[in-house]
């Protein structure tokens, strides 16, 4: 029997959820940093570590909406397990390679492994928390995400130092282990099944919540593919990862070798970006809860914020592509981050209140789009600088493509269910 205690459960389920979305980008963002030494040590090209970044993407796009369809079904205790606990050896892997080939089969595998994650960690939080609530706990779970991503490049960078860029793979997919054993021990998919769960626990699901205790099987997929509500969410979310994945990838590398940023600098410049971009995950959540209540439309609520926060990143983007200093330029993408941040969670409490009960499977639909940008984002990226000799291109057209993703959120309503019996 678990403990009680005097803090809400649910709390505690967002504190899991923040900590394995934090360790999604810690082996994410490893890579980028390991990425000079490893291109030295295998004899990789600009071009084949670009396809090494985006194989990753194809394999998490591929498998993104089987895995949210299983969180659904199957439940995100033994799903989201599994998932880390495969991701994890895939990152140790990625330590011990010698050959290109085998560098890209694993890190496919690793994508593939890891697709499921945020669909199934936002499915836990719409199990968890009511609809006034769920913008803040979304952004508590892009929160750690961040973290994780500002984290991972010191962090990274320090263990590469002392034990290599081999070992630093190995330590992170042990992170990884841990935090498998402790969620398997302290969550469960619904608050009536969870033994540590108070009479409040109880009372907030029982009266807030409306949402159904069971698993579900099929999806509504003729529902879903005929609706323009959702493609618009889907065409707003392709966006979401092209300049991104930029940040993920690339910039240690555009710092170094575009503005001379020191290599012992260039991970902390690179933290920078994500690091703010932690805060504003949460306040873009919380914003967005704050104008549905005092506005009394679910549907503004989430759109101005969104529309506000895509438009705010184009213009870091295109902005850090006219700068001819690092300083200046870090900045740019630190507002560019900002921007993306705050619309980030809406996005996905978007994704999960026009999903009901099949919250999963629609946030993986809306997921793997951004899985398509993500691919195209370090091979574009790679291609331009191998043009051009710089990166300036790349980030003015991010600039562009976010400008086109805040219009599109006029367009989505978040009080347009596809399951009409789900949640509210």
């Amino acid at each position: 029997m678990l403990k009680h205690h005097a803090v809400p459960l649910r709390n505690r389920i967002a504190i899991l959820v923040a900590l394995a979305s934090g360790i999604t980008y810690l082996d994410r963002v490893c890579l980028s940093v390991a990425a000079p030494s490893m291109m030295g040590a295998l004899g990789l090209s600009n071009m084949q570590m670009g396809y090494v970044f985006s194989v990753f993407s194809l394999s998490y796009g591929i498998s993104e909406i089987p895995m949210g369809w299983l969180s659904d079904r199957f439940g995100q205790r033994k799903i989201l397990t599994s998932i880390v606990a495969c991701w994890s050896v895939f990152t140790a892997l990625t330590g011990v390679l010698w050959g290109y080939w085998w560098l890209l089969a694993v890190r496919f595998a690793f994508g593939a492994a890891e697709a499921g994650a945020f669909p199934t960690l936002a499915r836990a939080v719409a199990n968890w928390f009511r609809s006034s609530d769920r913008g803040r706990a979304i952004g508590v779970m892009w929160m750690g995400a961040r973290i994780g991503g500002a984290i991972a490049p010191p962090l990274a960078a320090l263990f590469m130092a002392w034990f290599g860029w081999r070992i630093t793979f190995a330590i992170f997919g042990l992170i990884g282990v841990a935090w498998c054993a402790l969620f398997w021990w302290l969550y469960r998919d619904f608050p009536e099944q969870h033994p540590a769960a108070t009479e409040e626990d109880r009372a907030y699901a029982r009266q807030n919540l409306k949402f159904p205790t069971a698993l579900v099987s099929q999806p509504p997929w003729k529902r879903m593919f005929s609706s323009a509500n959702l493609w618009a969410l889907v065409g707003m979310y392709f966006a979401t990862s092209y300049g991104f994945w930029f940040l993920l990838t690339w910039l240690p590398t555009y710092l170094i070798r575009q503005h001379g940023v020191p290599v012992s600098k260039a991970s902390l410049y690179a933290a920078l970006p994500l690091a703010v971009g932690a805060v504003s995950c949460l306040l873009g959540g919380s914003l967005s809860d704050m104008l549905v209540r005092r506005t009394k439309s679910r549907r503004w609520g989430r759109a101005l914020v969104g529309l506000g926060g895509y438009l705010l990143s184009g213009i870091g983007f295109a902005g850090a592509g006219f700068m001819h200093g690092p300083s200046a330029a870090i900045l740019c993408l630190m507002l560019a981050e900002v921007g993306l941040d705050v619309a980030t969670p809406v996005a996905w409490v978007t994704s999960l209140e026009i999903g009901g009960r099949f919250g999963g499977t629609v946030s993986a639909f809306m997921n793997a789009s951004s899985s398509i940008s993500a691919f195209i984002s370090p091979i574009a990226a790679a291609w331009v600088y191998t043009r051009f000799r710089s990166f300036d291109a790349m980030l003015i057209s991010a600039g562009a493509v976010y400008a086109v993703a805040g219009i599109l959120w006029l367009k989505i309503d978040a009080t347009e269910p596809l399951d009409p019996e789900g949640f509210q």
